[in-house]
């Protein structure tokens, strides 16, 4: 039942167009620049899934879905630095995948104090 629900879900020109660019991207970053890093594979493995679930409607508004976005930005960067390439744009991942949290942590206690 759950995966005719997330079929529903899924915006089908939406996900053709990002698969085309996971598609290129990935042809790029592994086969037309080499033999790819540890750190870059990590990187994959965290980026793609970040970029196919923007064509499910409704994710939006899970509760998780936040969370996870900012501690992807930060594993980014972590990732991004480890490679060795991008220093500050890793560094703008980090602070902001940081800031985020603070801020989802901060709207959770102010609505559990609103409440309680």
């Amino acid at each position: 039942m759950p995966l005719n629900t997330l079929k529903d879900r899924i915006r089908p020109a939406a996900l053709l167009v990002m698969l085309v660019i996971v598609g290129a991207a990935t042809y790029f970053e592994f086969i037309y620049y080499g033999p790819p890093s540890l750190y870059t594979v990590v990187l994959w493995i965290v980026v793609v899934p970040m970029l196919l679930v923007a064509t499910v409607k409704g994710i939006r508004s899970h509760p998780l879905y936040q969370p996870l976005i900012y501690g992807g930005m930060i594993a980014i960067g972590a990732l991004q630095y480890l490679d060795g390439d991008w220093f500050i744009l890793a560094g703008l991942f980090v602070i902001a995948g940081m800031a985020g949290v603070a801020a989802e942590i901060r709207t959770r206690m102010n609505t559990t104090s609103e409440t309680g």
